[in-house]
């Protein structure tokens, strides 16, 4: 499968956006709002209240609001028009359109920005660069829209999921689990409210292949899964039944999660860049 474009990308989440925030957002998914949670006190211990941010794939705006909520600041961009229309109405429904705007932009030309002065940090939560064809024109336009020393947070899909594989070979379906150690463009499907679908070209990461295209320009600081022990999203019910259980393990989640390998698998990587400045250093 060839590299997607943009527009592609756009139409598909275009299609599913009226209920995506239904689906995905606070509420909707009990292992999302887990993750969201995770994300989000991330962010916030990097990001002190008064930072001005960029985020790169706002989808349906739930960060962007929580983090406009606890006195932040964020240009809101995505690569469909309309999840960048869902996200600033919602913000004008919630009272932040000071703090929040949103503008239709696909990660790979950030470039076209010309802010007033640099960002103070930015980050492209759950999968958005997984869709991006130009990884290495994110990390350039990057390095010019952020202040050196600022953190740059993205959570990828990643290539090896020991949930997800475990949970497909005990029921004999070997090719589905190990779908995502498939080099290159593969289609997956995007589910909106009640039965609407699409279908969107990813493509899954190790630690290292999204490491290498920042590495001119950014260092790595942190790395860890978000789960490695619970189940992926489109698993909820089993989060759900088994939710007793999965309460002790994410006491092992966070003992195990940024270390070697472990570090490296799971549903998504959490990594966290920083822009090095003129000299060399962060």
């Amino acid at each position: 499968m060839t590299a997607p474009s943009h527009l592609q990308t756009a139409q598909a989440f275009d299609r599913i956006a009226p209920g995506y925030v239904t689906r995905y957002g606070v509420g909707g998914n009990a292992v999302m709002d887990w993750m969201r949670c995770e994300n989000l006190t991330l962010l916030e211990a990097l990001f002190p209240p008064g930072s001005r941010l960029l985020e790169i794939g706002c989808g349906g705006g739930d960060d962007a609001l929580s983090l406009a909520r606890a006195g932040r600041d964020i240009l809101a961009t995505d690569v469909s028009p309309a999840m960048a229309h869902l996200t600033a109405t919602r913000a004008r429904a919630a009272g932040l359109s000071a703090r929040v705007r949103a503008l239709a932009l696909p990660a790979g030309r950030l470039s076209a920005l010309r802010p007033s002065r640099p960002f103070d940090g930015a980050y492209a939560s759950f999968g958005v660069l997984n869709c991006e064809p130009d990884l290495p024109a994110v990390a350039a336009a990057l390095s010019d829209l952020l202040a050196p020393g600022a953190s740059f947070v993205c959570s990828v899909m990643a290539r090896w999921c020991p949930f997800e594989v475990a949970w497909f070979l005990l029921r004999g379906r070997a090719r589905t689990a190990f779908r995502r150690a498939r080099r290159g463009w593969q289609t997956a499907p995007i589910a909106g409210a009640e039965g609407e679908e699409a279908q969107v070209a990813v493509r899954y990461f190790t630690l290292r292949e999204v490491e290498s295209p920042f590495a001119p320009f950014f260092t790595l600081h942190m790395a860890f899964s978000l789960p490695l022990l619970l189940p992926p999203p489109y698993l909820e019910g089993v989060y759900r039944r088994g939710a007793t259980l999965f309460r002790v393990l994410e006491g092992w989640e966070r003992r195990l999660r940024a270390r070697r390998p472990w570090r490296g698998m799971g549903d998504h990587i959490v990594l966290v860049f920083r822009r090095v400045g003129e000299s060399g250093r962060v």
